[in-house]
C-alpha cells in the first residue's frame, strides 16, 4: 500500500518566476485547509459542495486528513509566502466506496489563483496516482453551472452525461484502464 511519503512532489512553474509544489496531504495541513477555504468565494463554495457553506464541517476536515493513499487520496499545491510559511492554494482528492475499482473525484482552487493551470495539474496528478493504484475509474458530480469544471474535465478526457434524477448535475466519468 502506498503511503503519502512514497508520493513524489513534482513542481510547476506559477507566474512572475514563483513556482508551486504538488504534494500529498500531510495530517499537519489543517489550517492550510481552512486557509484555502476561506480564500473561496461564495460562489466558489457552492460549486464545489453544491450548496452554501460558511465553514468546513470537521468530519470534512477529519476524513481529508486521514487517507488511506491507496483508496483515498488528497493532492495539495502549494506554495511559500513572503514570511516562509505554506500556502496551499489547490486540494484535489479522490475516494473509492468499500469494495469498489472506481472513486470519486473533487477539486478546489483558491479564486487567488484560477486560471493558472494549477487544477490542471492537480487533476492530472490525481489521475496519475488512482491508475498506479489500479483503480477502474474515476467520476465526480459537477454542477451544470459549474462550466469551468465541465471545461477541464473535458480537457482531461472525461465522459460528460446529464444525471436523469438530478437536471442540476452532471456525471463525469473517466475510465483508468484504458489511458496511459
Amino acid at each position: 500500500m502506498k503511503t503519502s511519503a512514497s508520493y513524489l512532489e513534482k513542481v510547476y512553474p506559477l507566474r512572475a518566476g514563483a513556482s508551486y509544489v504538488i504534494r500529498a496531504i500531510l495530517p499537519t495541513d489543517k489550517e492550510r485547509i481552512i486557509g484555502l477555504f476561506n480564500h473561496l468565494s461564495p460562489e466558489s463554495r457552492y460549486l464545489r459542495f453544491a450548496h452554501a457553506i460558511s465553514k468546513l464541517p470537521d468530519d470534512f476536515l477529519e476524513d481529508v486528513l486521514d487517507l488511506d493513499y491507496q483508496k483515498e487520496m488528497a493532492l495539495v499545491a502549494v506554495i511559500q509566502t513572503d514570511d516562509g510559511q505554506e500556502e496551499i492554494i489547490g486540494i484535489a482528492r479522490y475516494v473509492t466506496p468499500s469494495g469498489q475499482s472506481a472513486c470519486e473525484f473533487s477539486l478546489s482552487v483558491s479564486d487567488d489563483f484560477g486560471a493558472l493551470g494549477i487544477g490542471t495539474h492537480l487533476m492530472q496528478e490525481l489521475i496519475s496516482y488512482a491508475k498506479s493504484n489500479q483503480l477502474s475509474e474515476m467520476l465526480g458530480y459537477v454542477l451544470s453551472a459549474n462550466h469551468k469544471m465541465l471545461q477541464l474535465v473535458t480537457e482531461l478526457g472525461f465522459q460528460i452525461e446529464n444525471m436523469e434524477s438530478d437536471s442540476e448535475f452532471n456525471i463525469v466519468k473517466l475510465s483508468l484502464s484504458s489511458r496511459s
